[in-house]
């Protein structure tokens, strides 16, 4: 007994300073205590000093102090929509070098008339508190018409020679005296987005997204050709009415990018890909009519398909923001223009005799501003 109360002495007496110092760790006067959490403080960019440091990418908002963390965005688009492998008809001028020989200077190859034209695009999101989540989704709406291109014969020894389908059926291209074509697009898009906005170092802000695409479009391509009404054929139209229903969804990923100058301004570059489940239905129609009514019309041609595929989708945005925050940081406001590039493959699946598609891009872009405010 006498050496067990002897060793518990020994050991009481080693471990006294040791647990002496770890007490004197917690009361050290020259600690200064942490400020208490504020709760409004959601985010680095309005109170980076309060940011919790065991975060390595504090998340970037933009957030609101007391606030819903809700925001709204609208959207001015003027976009051009051009799509490959439309043309209808070429022009050649021969000339003859002697009884046996003609020979065909450089011509030209006609399409629609590309033009631009206002749309709009127009979201809400919200911020979450789970890590900064926020989800945004949007819609965008784009028409194009007016695009109608006319190709006329002006000289005797000038031809107009139809593309594929829209040949002349019956007539010789020296008989042709005008071709006309006019491609239409109605574009609906829906985006649904799940990102997170963080700081990567003290000026850049990355903002990595995933979500779903999905997509309703029509289009249209009507030719006509006219053929000499004094040749007295039995046919002297040709009318091409070809249609385009399509729908699709998909996955995407993305990346949004934000080179801070200052608080305010900053140089914003977004890319984003889509892989899409698509279905096209095609019907192509073609008629040959008498504008003397000297025959019965007749259709000559008269097909539809429908399929589905996946096609890739390429979006890509280059452009400045200014942002502020008013009314005591309870809102945020923003605004960005720049220039926005959509590339979607293999859209031209119009119908073509020899090659059962005609296989072109769909290519959009101009000019995007757009409006924020969070609150």
């Amino acid at each position: 007994m006498k050496i067990r109360a002897a060793l518990f002495l020994l050991t009481a007496a080693f471990l006294a300073p040791v647990a002496s110092m770890e007490a004197k760790a917690y009361v050290n006067p020259e600690c200064t205590p942490c400020p208490p959490a504020d709760p409004c403080a959601k985010c680095a960019q309005i109170w980076p000093d309060h940011g919790p440091n065991w975060i390595i990418t504090p998340h970037g908002g933009p957030c609101v102090a007391c606030g819903f963390d809700a925001h709204i965005t609208a959207e001015f688009i003027y976009w051009t929509g051009r799509e490959e492998h439309l043309g209808f008809a070429y022009k050649e001028t021969f000339d003859t070098v002697d009884s046996r020989q003609t020979v065909a200077s450089k011509g030209s190859i006609y399409e629609p008339d590309w033009n631009f034209r206002p749309g709009f695009r127009v979201g809400v999101g919200v911020l979450r508190n789970h890590d900064g989540w926020d989800v945004y989704a949007n819609y965008t709406w784009l028409v194009i018409r007016n695009t109608k291109n006319t190709v006329r014969k002006g000289k005797p020894n000038e031809q107009i020679i139809p593309i594929g389908t829209f040949t002349f059926a019956g007539a010789s291209p020296d008989l042709v005296t005008s071709s006309s074509g006019k491609w239409t697009l109605d574009f609906n898009v829906v985006d649904l987005e799940l990102g997170r906005n963080f700081f990567i170092s003290r000026y850049l802000t990355l903002r990595p997204h995933f979500g779903l695409k999905g997509t309703w479009q029509k289009q249209s391509f009507d030719v006509s050709t006219f053929s000499d009404t004094s040749a007295k054929l039995p046919w002297d139209q040709y009318l091409s009415d070809n249609s385009l229903d399509y729908w699709g969804i998909g996955i995407c990923a993305g990346l949004d990018t934000a080179w801070h100058l200052n608080r305010c301004s900053s140089v914003v570059a977004e890319v984003a890909t889509c892989a899409m489940w698509e279905r096209f239905t095609v019907d192509a129609k073609a008629t040959r009519t008498s504008s003397t009514n000297a025959a019965p019309n007749v259709a000559v041609l008269n097909v539809e398909k429908s399929f589905h595929t996946i096609k890739p989708v390429l979006e890509l945005f280059l452009g400045a923001r200014w942002e502020t925050w008013f009314c005591c940081d309870n809102f945020h406001f923003s605004i960005e223009g720049g220039w926005e590039q959509q590339w979607w493959g293999d859209q031209n699946q119009f119908f073509d005799s020899a090659t059962q598609s005609r296989l072109g891009d769909l290519v959009l872009q101009g000019f995007t501003m757009k409006l924020r405010l969070d609150f």
